[in-house]
């Protein structure tokens, strides 16, 4: 075997020789094209992929994180309970020892998933306001379109971007976001959001 090696070694010794100065240049440019792209693409192959690197609880809600939730009104045992991320309204109602016998479950949406930090208001039948009245409060997100405008300056067009707010954004998780809404500055909300309830 080695002297098969020495034999071929030496054929292309003798070829190389052969050659003209201006080939031998071309081959010698040639060959370290080649060596420099072999390193190239075996440093490249051999870099470790960096680690992600995310922030820390910034799935913290997301995967076996804890939200808060303060349950008031007309339940049982009301206060501030610390809940699953993902859970929703029924999960904090049961947390707060489930409704009272004067409770209206219909001012409040069981299925809706709740976020840290909000406030659930769970209403009584006295407080559940009739349609076109004003004397009790309002569920922002049960109104209908006449319960809206029965609200101190809100008309119909008002009532309508409110409605298509809810629409396009989903329920109303907090009153605040009522200022998102287009023609509901400072002055309109401190007035309305003292007749409402989500």
């Amino acid at each position: 075997m080695e002297a098969l090696n020495t034999f071929r070694m030496d054929q292309i010794k003798s070829w190389y020789s052969a050659q003209s100065p201006q080939s031998k240049k071309r081959i010698f440019l040639g060959l370290g094209l080649v060596a420099l792209l072999a390193g190239i693409y075996f440093s490249q192959s051999t870099k470790q992929e960096p680690a992600l690197s995310l922030p820390i609880g910034a799935f913290s809600q997301e995967v076996g994180g804890a939200i808060f939730i303060h349950v008031v009104g007309e339940v049982n045992e009301p206060g501030l309970f610390e809940l699953k991320a993902g859970s929703r309204v029924q999960d904090a109602l049961t947390a707060a020892g489930g409704l009272t016998n004067r409770a209206v479950q219909g001012s409040v949406n069981l299925a809706r998933m709740l976020s840290d930090g909000e406030q659930i208001v769970v209403l009584s039948v006295d407080q559940m306001a009739g349609s076109g009245e004003s004397s009790g409060y309002i569920s922002l997100n049960q109104a209908t379109q006449e319960q809206l405008e029965s609200l101190s300056g809100v008309g119909p067009a008002l009532a309508g971007r409110i409605l298509e707010y809810k629409k396009a954004n989903g329920s109303f998780s907090d009153l605040d976001q009522l200022r998102e809404v287009s023609g509901i500055g400072a002055k309109l909300f401190e007035s309305i959001s003292k007749e409402l309830t989500l």
